[in-house]
């Protein structure tokens, strides 16, 4: 399974580039209790990534934080580039 960022078009491209950090922090300063649905999820898929039997590759090209981190860290296999920061 490949995992890649899907902006070619963009400048400088990036893995999920903390857009959702600025949006569950913007809930959770809120109180609204969609915050907690949103990492019981997120760490749901977190934990099938981790246990996936087959073997998943994040190809990191630029900027990875928030989601894209949480996403790819978990695969057996990343690749960063002289880009990745």
């Amino acid at each position: 399974i490949l995992l890649k960022a899907n902006n070619e078009e963009a400048k400088r491209p990036a893995f999920c580039a903390g857009g959702d950090v600025k949006a569950v922090w913007e809930k959770g300063m809120a109180q609204d209790p969609a915050t907690s649905q949103f990492f019981y999820q997120e760490y749901k898929v977190n934990h099938a990534i981790a246990t996936c039997t087959k073997p998943i590759v994040s190809l990191w090209d630029g900027v990875v934080m928030g989601g894209g981190v949480g996403l790819s860290v978990h695969g057996k296999y990343r690749v960063a580039t002289e880009n990745t920061l």
